[in-house]
């Protein structure tokens, strides 16, 4: 159980009460997946406590235990399928192999396609005895209504500065007050990146900067950055790109920007025109969308930094 989830946990309460759909959702990075894994653990479990010693719940936590199923979008697809939904409604449709009850974790819940959503929508509305539906999202407002109408809501909540610090330091990182401040105050998504993240994406910040300044052209920064993990790449530049636009905006500075680096962003974001700062933005989460296909990665970065070229 991470820390900041106690109180979560606790609204539970009686587990014979539990609804038979629960929409889990929250920011990402912050454990969702793990208290529904831990969730389902609860459901099945001989103690009815997650109890993690009898046998249920080690079938569970292998990935083993007939009675729960975990539902995801297939390896190197955007979606989760009709066929997907089909078999979980079977898998509910079956009396139970050990427990009394049978779990489906929906692990992305949001990227049900919508014939996905709508093969659910009976199982969502007239449960088998002894069901559950667990579905885990970090954007539920992309679920359809039909579906969001039909579950329970559990918001789970980021933890405060001082707990996500606290578990970060259990890891022993060099930064993880920058980690931290990197992933918008959610520690599992800080640990998913490389320990040097915080000075990676000054570093591409500070090439932004070059390019917006007249330093270097886009082609110059481009060499610098041909090379690195694209995808952590752009998620960093689409952070930066958020930040200008929300400094040029409303004058706000985002979690994460205080401090030393303030002054860099605000200056930035006074050079560049609102039409330069969106088009970075939109570009890359366009081409965040579009990593599962062969990309050039030297033109990818050469069409990012010609955003902040000077102009005239």
């Amino acid at each position: 159980m991470l820390p900041w989830q106690q109180v979560a946990w606790d609204r539970i309460g009686d587990i014979e009460r539990l609804p038979h759909a629960l929409l889990l959702n929250g920011p990402p990075g912050i454990g969702k997946r793990l208290f529904a894994e831990r969730l389902a653990r609860r459901l099945v479990c001989e103690r009815g406590t997650a109890c993690d010693a009898c046998r249920a719940c080690r079938l569970a936590t292998g990935g083993n235990h007939p009675d729960v199923m975990i539902v995801r979008p297939p390896e190197g697809k955007a979606e989760i399928t009709v066929d997907d939904a089909r078999t979980l409604n079977q898998f509910l449709m079956l009396t139970p192999h050990l427990a009394t009850r049978r779990v489906v974790l929906i692990v992305d819940a949001d990227r049900l396609n919508r014939s996905a959503s709508n093969a659910i929508l009976k199982t969502l509305e007239e449960p088998p005895a002894g069901s559950y539906l667990l579905l885990v999202s970090d954007a539920a407002a992309r679920l359809l209504p039909t579906i969001r109408s039909r579950c329970q809501s559990l918001v789970l909540p980021r933890p405060t500065q001082e707990e996500g610090l606290a578990y970060l330091r259990t890891h022993e990182l060099p930064d993880p007050a920058g980690l931290l401040a990197l992933a918008h105050g959610a520690p599992l998504r800080a640990l998913a990146w490389p320990q040097d993240a915080p000075a990676t994406a000054l570093r591409l910040f500070a090439s932004i900067e070059a390019v917006a300044l007249g330093r270097d052209s886009a082609l110059e920064a481009t060499e610098a950055w041909a090379a690195i993990d694209l995808e952590m790449g752009l998620t960093f530049l689409t952070e930066i790109a958020a930040a200008l636009t929300q400094a040029a905006l409303t004058g706000t500075i985002a979690r994460g920007w205080q401090g030393a680096q303030e002054g860099r962003l605000r200056a930035l974001a006074a050079r560049l025109d609102l039409e330069q700062m969106v088009g970075l933005w939109d570009e890359a989460l366009e081409t965040r969308g579009l990593l599962s296909a062969p990309l050039d990665r030297r033109l990818v970065w050469d069409r990012l930094f010609l955003h902040v070229e000077p102009r005239g």
